[in-house]
C-alpha cells in the first residue's frame, strides 16, 4: 500500500475509506464518476464476493465505502494500493451523527457496533424524537465515542480490536500520516484540489454536495454544557483532528507553493 508522499499509478486499487458523516458521499460520487464503472467494485459485489467473477476484483480500480479491514482484506483478491479518507471536526461530526441516527433507523453501523440487530433497532426507536441531551444520556450513545479514531484504525488494520481509545490514538495518528491523502470536511475544496494532484487523473474531480443532515435545523446550536460533554467523549478524536489540521495545512501549503512556482511540477514537490 502506498504511503505519503507517493501518488496514484495506473493499476492501483484506490480505496476510499468512508468514515460516516465526513462529506464522504460527495467524494464517493466524484470518484465513481471519474473511474470506469466496469472497474469500480459495487457494494453488492463485495458483499457477495464468492459469487463474483474473479476479474471483478483483479481488474478493479476503485472501491468506496464503510468497509473495515477485516471485510475487504478477506474478500478482495486485489488489495488496495492507495487508501484515501476524510476527517471532520469531532463536535460537528458527533452532532451530525446524532441527527443522522434520527433520520436513518437502518444505519447499519449501529448494528456493527452492537452486534445485535434488535438492540440497534431499539436504540434507534428510543432516540428518534430525542433531544441531543437525551441522546447523550442514553447508554448506547457511548458507541459513538471517539468514532473517527476507532473507525480509521479498524478500516486500515485488523490487529487492534481490544485496545482502549487512548491506546488507539497514536496508532491512528501514525496511520493517518502514512496515507498518501486525507482530507478535512471543513476544508473540502482545498482537500479536493490536493486530491486532484495526488490522483493526477485526466480531468479534475467534480463534486456535488450530498447527504447533509437532512433533519438538522439550520440554526441548531449546541449548548455549552453539551459541547463540554461531547469534547470529553471525543477526546481522542480531538487530538487526532488537531494533528490532522496541522499536517493537512503543511501538505496543502507545499502543494500551493509548488503549483505557483512550477505549475507542471507541483506533484513531485510535495513532501513533509
Amino acid at each position: 500500500m502506498k504511503h505519503f508522499p507517493q501518488h496514484y499509478e495506473k493499476g492501483d486499487l484506490v480505496f476510499f475509506l468512508h468514515i460516516p458523516k465526513t462529506a464522504g458521499t460527495s467524494l464517493t460520487n466524484a470518484l465513481t464518476a471519474a473511474f470506469p464503472e466496469e472497474h469500480t467494485i459495487q457494494p453488492a459485489q463485495i458483499n457477495n464476493a464468492r459469487k463474483q467473477d474473479p476479474l471483478v476484483f483483479t481488474e478493479a480500480d476503485l472501491l468506496c465505502g464503510h468497509y473495515t479491514h477485516t471485510v475487504y482484506s478477506r474478500r478482495l483478491l486485489k488489495q488496495p494500493g492507495m487508501v484515501l479518507t476524510f476527517l471532520r471536526n469531532p463536535v460537528e461530526h458527533f452532532v451530525s451523527t446524532f441527527f443522522h441516527l434520527q433520520f436513518d433507523p437502518t444505519f447499519g453501523y449501529t448494528i456493527r457496533l452492537t452486534g445485535d440487530k434488535p438492540a440497534a433497532e431499539e436504540f434507534h426507536a428510543a432516540i428518534k424524537d430525542a433531544t441531543l441531551e437525551e441522546f447523550l444520556a442514553h447508554p448506547m450513545s457511548h458507541l459513538f465515542t471517539n468514532f473517527q479514531t476507532r473507525y480509521l484504525v479498524n478500516g486500515l488494520s485488523s490487529d487492534y480490536k481490544d485496545l482502549s481509545d487512548e491506546a488507539l490514538l497514536p496508532i491512528a495518528q501514525r496511520m493517518l500520516l502514512d496515507l498518501p491523502f486525507f482530507g478535512l470536511t471543513e476544508r473540502f475544496d482545498d482537500s479536493m484540489a490536493l486530491l486532484d494532484s495526488v490522483l493526477d487523473l485526466p480531468e479534475p474531480l467534480q463534486t456535488i454536495e450530498d447527504n447533509r443532515s437532512r433533519n438538522k435545523p439550520s440554526d441548531f446550536v449546541v449548548p455549552e454544557e453539551l459541547q463540554r460533554e461531547i469534547h470529553h467523549r471525543t477526546a481522542a478524536d480531538q487530538l487526532l483532528y488537531q494533528m490532522a489540521v496541522l499536517a493537512f495545512s503543511a501538505r496543502y501549503d507545499a502543494f500551493t507553493l509548488a503549483h505557483q512556482s512550477h505549475p507542471d511540477a507541483s506533484k513531485a514537490s510535495i513532501s513533509g
